[in-house]
């Protein structure tokens, strides 16, 4: 006869002892209630600054394939999860619904952690009932922080605007890059000349901004003066591009990059700064179902946060916040092979040659279906094959004649599926470090998240 487990305090502490020899003392401490306690330290000290990552339409297996991305082809560990490894944050998992659906937009999801109150999707900060609350920067700014705002979107895209101006409409972006000098953002960086006519270009000079338009002119102006950096005509080129042209480095600045300079200029402010970072590209590569954009895009982010914890390790009174506002495209890494999934050959080990193809892809989707606007079927393929390295199968390259057909095809050839091009609705990850992280709970509401930051600031 089985006898009854025994519940003691002994029995638990045994198991709790066993965890921490399997996980490691730092794993513990970031799955929760530990990361909160490991930071009680940080409650009794206000933030004086705040940076907001925010890695757009990032599903969790995003996460996931490109920490398997960097293990394979670099031997490392992404920085964000060998943050999760050797410091206390704080993990949760945070809802993302608007007011209009429990499937948000970027400017809905934003705009929530602007005014901290779920609004329509499309619309930046106006209340269903047409209030037009405060915003987080207007916030900010009254308690004379300094505010920035970068982004591989265009500067105006949903997410930046989210957190700073007031629009009816998310696609009014010349009436959002108005705003921004209206509410004096002191660094905005990122695509989007074809939002800023030459007289506003010209408004933000007279109002003291130092303007930049490349690569070179943003790393060689190292002044204190607020700064608005544009470097595309629309959004910034997709990492994988711009890795793989020569032209596109020297000309376009990493998220990286724009990031560190947006520190350089914010962190002479003496009563602190906002500043709101995103990777805003992963989500474009997503709803083309472009898994090796996204996967190289999420890479670029990760690599941001290196820097970021840089200038947090110099400066502890920075609170940490890296999350995103929703999943887009349903993205996951699929098992291929044998669907009995037993021991006899093929089985899901398939799936890993399949994903380490992704390393041979030279171009996005988006920048292929520019290149190849007119070729014949034959043609496109033969283009596909060049930009993959792949060699497809006659069946397949019989159905590959568009972007869309060959994101299909690519699923066996690489392991990446997608469930639509659409926003997913499921509860996301939500990072916290720093003083403060200690006020965000294992779940959230993305509506929460404004007043857990005021809170954090002590900003009114």
């Amino acid at each position: 006869m089985n006898q009854p487990r025994s519940s003691s305090r002994r029995d638990f502490l045994k198991f709790a002892g066993l965890g921490s020899l399997v996980f490691g003392a730092g794993s513990a401490r970031a799955l929760g209630a530990d990361g909160r306690e490991a930071s009680a330290n940080s409650a009794k000290r206000q933030a004086k600054n705040v940076i907001f990552m925010v890695s757009d339409g990032m599903c969790f297996s995003v996460l996931t394939a490109a920490q398997t991305y960097l293990t394979r082809t670099e031997k490392r560990s992404s920085n964000w999860m060998k943050m999760y490894a050797e410091r206390p944050v704080v993990r949760s998992l945070c809802e993302t619904d608007s007011a209009s659906g429990i499937v948000t937009d970027s400017a809905a999801a934003a705009s929530c952690w602007g005014i901290g109150e779920r609004i329509d999707n499309g619309v930046l900060n106006i209340t269903q009932d047409g209030r037009k609350p405060v915003t987080l920067v207007q916030k900010m700014n009254a308690a004379k922080k300094r505010c920035g705002l970068v982004t591989t979107a265009t500067a105006t895209h949903a997410t930046p605007a989210g957190f700073a101006v007031t629009v009816a409409k998310r696609s009014d972006q010349k009436a959002v890059a108005a705003q921004y000098l209206e509410r004096g953002v002191d660094v905005v960086l990122g695509g989007g000349t074809m939002y800023f006519s030459d007289d506003l270009v010209a408004a933000y000079r007279k109002a003291g901004y130092g303007v930049a338009l490349n690569r070179g002119q943003l790393l060689a102006d190292t002044g204190k003066a607020p700064l608005l950096g544009l470097f595309s005509k629309s959004h910034i080129p997709f990492e994988i591009d711009r890795l793989n042209s020569a032209e596109l480095k020297a000309s376009t600045p990493t998220l990286s990059e724009m990031t560190k300079v947006a520190l350089q200029r914010l962190s002479s402010a003496s009563e602190g700064f906002f500043l709101m970072v995103e990777g805003g590209r992963i989500d474009h590569a997503a709803h083309g179902n472009d898994g090796a954009a996204a996967i190289r895009d999420q890479v670029a982010f990760d690599e941001t946060i290196a820097t970021v914890l840089t200038f947090v390790d110099k400066n502890p009174d920075t609170l940490l916040i890296i999350t995103t506002d929703h999943g887009t495209g349903g993205f996951n890494v699929n098992g291929l092979g044998n669907e009995d999934f037993i021991s006899t050959s093929p089985s899901y080990s398939e799936s890993t040659p399949a994903f380490d193809r992704l390393t041979g892809f030279t171009s996005s989707l988006e920048l292929l279906k520019a290149e190849t606007k007119g070729f014949s079927p034959k043609d496109f393929v033969a283009a596909t094959e060049k930009v993959t390295g792949l060699s497809f199968k006659a069946e397949d390259r019989a159905k590959i004649i568009s972007t869309k057909t060959l994101s299909e095809a690519l699923m066996k050839y690489t392991s990446i599926g997608w469930t639509s091009n659409n926003h997913t609705g499921e509860m996301v990850e939500f990072c916290t470090y720093g003083p403060g992280s200690q006020l965000f709970t294992p779940h959230l509401r993305n509506d929460q998240v404004h007043a857990k930051i005021l809170q954090a600031t002590g900003v009114a």
